[in-house]
């Protein structure tokens, strides 16, 4: 066993490098192991956390030049003096993903294996074994993702003057055709995966040809006219392995960033959640959100608002667009738009701020997650640019989309009309030609050059998504896909791409403020967004209610609903952060002493000590439902309407969830508790699992689907009979 110092070495700038010298001075990882018995553990100091994680770029280091000796010395090492910290280290900067180091999973589950073996020596917590056991099991597959990705780089290096504009080309096309996946078929059919799916493997087929070869301008001259004959397999092959390797890399941030694991059984690696209901939460939040989009969308039916597409046709059908576009046959047969050549259709398109209904289908996107009027959505992102200034570069690019889509339908022959569709919808446009056609909307020439700033595509860079960047910069000209511009939600990305998060909220968080409103109107005593000073402590709180001897402290944190793994573990910090803050609140809180003052800073009379409940509210619908020591995560928007009506919608009728005519305060206490019309959501929830094949191993991803008449079976059972004239209706 190791001994912990009674007079510990100070700790020094080469404390764990002395200890990572020692270990390999041992020879064999045996005597490693044995050596670090035989070691002394220094008492843990801020001068050791700080040369811990100073060791987590060299260990990176070691991983990327191979040397493997050395890897599992440092993070021996490191792990030794603080276990804890130093994985907490590895996880934050995704250390042991083997997607960085060419998919040596051989190198990384050696790492995790060997510290395993001494799991009892380093006295670790159980979810940092978790973590280690995680990586071992992913290190299995990870060979099997690294044959995936040398096939990628063979096609791309094989097809290397003309893959990217292929791609690019055949993932506008998806996105403009409305493609809708199949997640019944197998994982290796196209059909199986999203639109966006494919735009996020189009991104990595991009990072990967920018590893390989130099991004310019002469890497999107060329399209493969065989695309849509021969050579049509290719490139679905080609983007089938992208996705799957995406795959991959989303369980490598699950197991880093978020409470899952992964385990092996047999050939098939699965990644689930610690806590189920975790999972369950994530995926409920998914399905809320989704419904709250589709009832949005539904409320458009009778709207007279036109899209790009209807204007397009009609304007098509008078011949307004006649001279607009035409095909060409120098220097390859394609079709050409003469814009700006025409400066009035800036004036008829762009001229005035009304919505046409794709702009106002993605302001309701965003409406989902807002909490004041759709008016409050048109905002300034920065001194310069609006929302309202991303919509019309939006409706730009939809227009130009349409009227080559609209060109290409009215030619017959349906070759001719892939190889021009191959040949034109991908715009290629120098850096000055793109910068005047904003100009011609905006009149603004800052204000279009922050516009490009903010969308612009370092191809350079480690992360790419088009989503989220879709002017890719190739040196002398901007690459734009106009439909992934079109029908992305590039105000939403555009804000998370850019950290304007704080310009979307403002000075006053609207989601706060709603909430509190709804505890004012059921008659609450509240406070808001203030720092008292309780049992000597200074509490930030953000909701403070108070109502019949019951005391409700609630943490609130807006971020939008994330749309990947990498916006989830930013919410789920968030929802982290809020328990941390919590833990301390109901502690200072839960004593009499601390209320009073409490109270007294409030100036709310104390008439004796209340029963304290907490909660974290969410601006999102990710992880509603869950619980975190004891704080229940519940959706703002939920939470209101529990306050205000106390309806739940169950198909065509509506339930009370009250326990009389009138809100009481024992309605809310059964909302944040474990028997909640939450829990009774999470309960509906039926197991399911999402497998991808990877060669002869598989990585599957554990979790659940609703069934909808079981959730209805449950409504009913729990909250009564129906009250007859119920509908469908929105959660605010």
């Amino acid at each position: 066993m190791s001994k912990t110092s009674t007079d510990p070495k100070p700790a020094t700038s080469v404390l764990v490098a002395e200890l990572v010298g020692r270990l390999l001075a041992t020879g064999s990882q045996e005597a490693m192991l044995s050596a670090l018995r035989s070691e002394l553990r220094p008492h843990a100091t801020k001068a050791l956390a700080t040369e811990v994680k100073a060791h987590v770029a060299v260990l990176h280091d070691h991983l990327r030049d191979g040397r493997t000796r050395e890897a599992i010395a440092t993070a021996l090492a490191m792990m030794f003096f603080d276990a804890d910290h130093a994985i907490a280290c590895l996880r934050r900067e995704g250390t042991l993903r083997a997607s960085r180091y060419g998919y040596r999973g051989a190198m990384i589950g050696r790492i995790a294996k060997v510290a395993l073996r001494v799991r009892d020596l380093l006295g670790a917590s159980s979810d940092r074994i978790a973590y280690l056991e995680s990586v071992e099991a992913l290190s299995r597959i990870a060979g099997n993702v690294g044959i995936l990705q040398r096939e990628m780089e063979r096609i791309i290096t094989t097809h290397r003057t003309v893959v990217l504009k292929t791609v690019f080309v055949v993932v506008n096309s998806m996105l403009y055709h409305g493609w809708l996946k199949d997640p019944g078929v197998s994982s290796l059919d196209g059909r199986h995966y999203s639109s966006e799916e494919y735009a996020e493997a189009a991104s990595l087929i991009l990072r990967t040809y920018a590893s390989l070869f130099s991004v310019s301008d002469d890497s999107f001259n060329e399209v493969d006219p065989e695309a849509v004959g021969t050579n049509g397999t290719v490139y679905n092959r080609l983007l089938l392995t992208a996705i799957r390797i995406t795959k991959f890399k989303e369980a490598e941030f699950f197991i880093d960033g978020l409470p899952y694991r992964a385990d092996l059984d047999g050939e098939k690696v699965t990644i689930s959640s610690i806590d189920p209901d975790v999972e369950r939460a994530l995926r409920l939040g998914y399905i809320q959100g989704q419904g709250q989009a589709m009832i949005r969308y539904l409320s458009l039916q009778d709207e007279p608002a036109v899209s790009m597409r209807d204007l397009v046709d009609r304007s098509f059908d008078r011949g307004k667009l006649d001279t607009v576009i035409e095909i060409v046959d120098e220097p390859v047969r394609r079709l050409r738009l003469a814009i700006p050549a025409i400066p009035q259709i800036f004036d008829d398109f762009f001229g005035d701020d009304d919505f046409l209904r794709d702009e106002t289908e993605m302001l309701l996107m965003l409406d989902v997650d807002n909490f004041g009027t759709i008016g409050d959505l048109l905002f300034p992102l920065t001194d310069r640019v609006t929302s309202m200034d991303i919509f019309k570069v939006q409706r730009y690019f939809n227009f130009i989309s349409c009227v080559y889509q609209k060109r290409l339908a009215a030619v017959v022959e349906s070759l001719e009309r892939g190889r021009l569709t191959l040949s034109s919808t991908l715009l290629i446009l120098p850096h000055d030609a793109l910068l005047a056609q904003l100009n011609l909307i905006f009149g603004d020439e800052e204000k279009c050059r922050e516009i490009i700033a903010m969308l612009k595509m370092d191809p350079g860079k480690a992360h790419l998504d088009l989503q989220y960047h879709p002017f890719v910069d190739i040196g002398r000209h901007y690459v734009i896909a106009p439909h992934v511009v079109a029908a992305s939600n590039l105000v939403r990305n555009t804000i998370v791409a850019n950290r304007l998060r704080q310009s979307a909220i403002g000075p006053r968080d609207r989601m706060v403020h709603a909430v509190a409103d709804a505890l004012r109107l059921a008659g609450f005593e509240v406070a808001t967004d203030f720092d008292p000073m309780s049992a000597g402590r200074e509490l930030e709180l953000d909701v403070v209610a108070r109502r019949e001897g019951s005391l409700f402290i609630l943490e609130c944190k807006n971020a939008y609903h994330p749309v990947s793994v990498h916006e989830m573990r930013n919410s789920w910090d968030h929802i982290r952060k809020a328990r941390v803050q919590l833990d301390e609140r109901r502690r200072v809180l839960a004593d009499p002493v601390g209320q009073e003052q409490l109270f007294q800073k409030l100036g709310w009379p104390f008439d004796g000590p209340c029963d304290v409940h907490t909660g974290i509210v969410i601006a999102n619908r990710a992880f509603h439902g869950a619980s975190l020591n004891g704080h229940p995560i519940r959706q703002a928007h939920e939470l209101i309407n529990v306050l205000k009506t106390g309806r739940i919608v169950a198909d065509e009728h509506s339930l009370s969830f009250w326990l009389g005519d009138e809100f009481q305060v024992e309605d809310l206490v059964a909302y944040l508790g474990g028997d909640s019309i939450a829990a009774g959501q999470l309960a509906a929830l039926d197991p399911h699992e999402w497998v991808y094949a990877m060669g002869y191993r598989q990585l599957a991803f554990s979790s659940y689907v609703l069934d909808m008449v079981k959730f209805d079976r449950q409504l009913r059972d729990t909250f009564g009979p129906p009250i007859p004239g119920g509908r469908q209706q929105r959660d605010d």
